[in-house]
């Protein structure tokens, strides 16, 4: 079963949006929202992944039951 843990991950997604573009988050700060958007957009799919086929276990379990 998988347990989440949520980090403060602000500086971290600073820096590879550095790493990434090329551009410092304070010069660009729309497109870096853009950014950020995508990588929570991208670990909330993740977690909606994990979670259905969480769910999709205990259904074959329930059904054996």
């Amino acid at each position: 079963m998988a347990i989440f843990g949520f980090n403060n991950r602000f500086n971290e997604f600073r820096d590879d949006f550095l790493k990434d573009t090329g551009v410092k988050a304070e010069d660009n700060m729309s497109l870096y929202a853009q950014y950020v958007a995508a990588r929570f957009a991208d670990q909330n799919n993740k977690i909606m992944v994990s979670i259905s086929n969480e769910i999709q276990e205990l259904h074959k379990v329930l059904k054996k039951v």
